[in-house]
């Protein structure tokens, strides 16, 4: 009895012993699995991050090459997406030229309620937007009605006040008493530090034109503009997604032709925003 007794607990401790390998090595496999994907993610991302990137880039060598050329094959600058393969990488590309948009430094109180009322904001609060905007980036301290100065905003318990000075970056606008992160990203696509303020109604759209004009805009041009907002969304056959915003400025005469103004990483857009170009 005390053999057969013995040989059980044996065999008892060998199936434990077998149990606990199985273990360790169904865990050992699982974080292998894990470490791979992490590792394949790591340089999918990479991936996509240097084929927006290599968008960018390409983007501008158009720009270059389109610079007082007829070429109808170059990227149009008026926000027109095209696809570029690159891999197994869709890049989606599109460029815009800065005049066909309103200067925030530039725009009146009128024109900036109408741009902000044509994006779905509602009466009272683009006029005072409007008129926050325009007390963000004026020197004095003296507040429009409605609008919004130092008093304003520390009543609203913010540590911020207005600037007083120009606008800087795009990005400013979010800290004006009343702008809301669904309006700011509303509003932002008709935007722009980078123009002298007068606009080419032809990129602009018919939509933005008819809306300026009727908000008494007159400083209406045929140039084209020298700065561009280009956006490069790439996306792998994994599903990795990467996008890159920059604006640059051609120097055309210049020993630097491209001077990069800004260099973002954005927001992947909607499914709504369907390829138009090549």
């Amino acid at each position: 009895m005390r053999g057969r007794s013995e040989e059980g607990i044996a065999l008892i401790a060998v199936l434990g012993t077998l149990a606990l390998l199985s273990f360790i090595a169904a865990l050992l496999s699982f974080e292998t699995r894990t470490e791979t994907r992490i590792a394949r993610n790591v340089v999918d991302n990479a991936a996509a991050r240097a084929a927006a990137d290599a968008g960018i880039e390409r983007a501008v060598l158009d720009l270059i090459a389109a610079a007082g050329s007829t070429d109808n094959d170059k990227f149009r600058a008026d926000g027109t997406i095209y696809n570029w393969r690159l891999s197994n990488i869709t890049v989606r590309i599109s460029v815009q030229d800065e005049i066909g948009k309103v200067n925030l430094n530039q725009v009146s109180e009128a024109v900036m309620d109408a741009v902000l009322r044509s994006v779905g904001v509602d009466p009272g609060t683009a006029q005072s937007l409007a008129n926050a905007t325009a007390d963000f980036r004026d020197p004095d301290s003296f507040s429009r009605a409605p609008g919004a100065e130092e008093a304003d905003y520390r009543a609203a318990g913010l540590a911020w006040g207005p600037k007083n000075a120009p606008f800087e970056a795009l990005e400013e606008l979010q800290n004006v008493l009343g702008m809301t992160a669904e309006i700011y990203e509303r509003v932002t696509p008709n935007l722009t530090i980078y123009s002298g303020g007068a606009i080419n109604p032809t990129l602009a759209g018919e939509r933005l034109t008819s809306i300026l004009r009727e908000a008494g805009f007159k400083d209406f041009v045929s140039d084209r503009g020298m700065a561009y907002s280009i956006r490069a969304e790439a996306k792998s056959s994994n599903g990795a997604v990467f996008v890159r915003e920059a604006v640059v400025q051609l120097n055309p005469e210049s020993t630097i032709p491209v001077l990069v103004l800004a260099w973002l990483d954005g927001v992947p857009r909607g499914s709504h925003d369907t390829p138009t170009g090549r």
